[in-house]
């Protein structure tokens, strides 16, 4: 199904240059002098390996989203599983999911760098910290998952509400296609009830994780500052850099990832609705965060920045970061 060539194409191209540019992002750490991230490095593997498997999910998952009246609803738009489907479904749901998936690798950085800055054992214990950081994983995509699949039974009903929309939009009826959707108004009593679980669900998880996000970073600033005097001047500052480096890595996904979903997905309780023009930002911006994240890592963290730029290895010493 070609929407437009936007919508075709550049999310297909940030996702090919996340390819390469979480590659490039991986040697640059582990080519440190000295190991000088310390175990850090295995977690910022670890959020370059997500960056991968979710551009790889952008290219194989295709979606477009789309707001009619009363019903918000994203579907496979292109692709081999393009045709109504059990894995097709399975397929859509996981693309969903590892949006969830993103916010907590994102909390395990915060996580972590909290409990660095307060030398737990924990982080010297890296084994374990991996293990609890998979686990957390696991239960953000599975949650999100069980969600999102409880809109299937809402999709039905849906496709006839949509149908001259979308026949008229896309130029095929819905019922050749994998959808989600979320339906507020003028449907059946258990449909309008699934979507409202659903949507309180996906903002209560949302939220609480960006409002940890704030309160990690807020103590771990605190530790920071009544810390300054104990340890090193340049111990101090790059924990500073790491964690502006994290915060921007943050920012990130927040403006171009939840809200644009938030609007998407509040707008049509109250039968507004912004265009195709958002519809197909959101699109984009949903590709972009795998691509923009580690290049904003490199570019807040002087030492690679100056390997960048320069072309050189860095000789700062960066011990005292676990």
């Amino acid at each position: 199904m070609y929407i437009s060539w936007t919508h075709f194409y550049i999310p297909k191209v940030f996702a090919g240059l996340a390819f390469l540019v979480n590659p490039m992002f991986v040697y640059l750490i582990f080519t440190e002098k000295s190991n000088n991230f310390g175990n850090y490095r295995f977690l910022l593997l670890y959020f370059a390996v997500f960056n991968l498997i979710y551009s790889m999910f952008t290219i194989l998952v295709p979606i477009d989203t789309h707001s009619y009246r009363y019903c918000f609803f994203l579907f496979l738009s292109d692709g081999w599983f393009l045709e109504p489907s059990g894995i097709g479904l399975h397929l859509l749901s996981a693309r969903c999911s590892l949006v969830s998936g993103s916010y907590a690798v994102l909390l395990s950085h915060f996580i972590y760098r909290y409990l660095a800055i307060r030398n737990s054992s924990i982080t010297t214990r890296f084994k374990l910290y991996m293990t609890g950081t998979v686990i957390l994983f696991v239960i953000y995509f599975g949650t999100w998952n069980v969600i999102v699949q409880t809109l299937a039974w809402t999709s039905g009903e849906v496709k006839d509400y949509i149908q001259n929309e979308f026949l008229e939009i896309y130029g095929i009826e819905p019922p050749g296609v994998n959808i989600f959707s979320l339906l507020y108004n003028e449907g059946s009593s258990e449909v309008i009830l699934r979507s409202w679980v659903a949507l309180i669900s996906l903002t209560i998880i949302s939220v609480t994780t960006i409002l940890s996000y704030f309160i990690l970073g807020y103590l771990t600033i605190k530790k920071l500052n009544e810390h300054a005097i104990q340890v090193s001047q340049k111990t101090a500052k790059l924990q500073k850099d790491l964690l502006k480096a994290l915060s921007v890595q943050t920012i990130i996904p927040i403006c171009i990832s939840f809200f644009p979903c938030v609007i998407c997905w509040y707008s049509p309780i109250f039968n507004i609705h912004f265009g195709r023009f958002l519809n197909c930002l959101e699109v984009i911006t949903l590709s972009t965060f795998p691509f923009c994240d580690p290049v904003a890592i490199v570019l807040c963290l002087p030492a690679l920045r100056k390997r960048v730029f320069s072309g050189k290895s860095s000789s700062i010493s960066m011990s005292g970061i676990n």
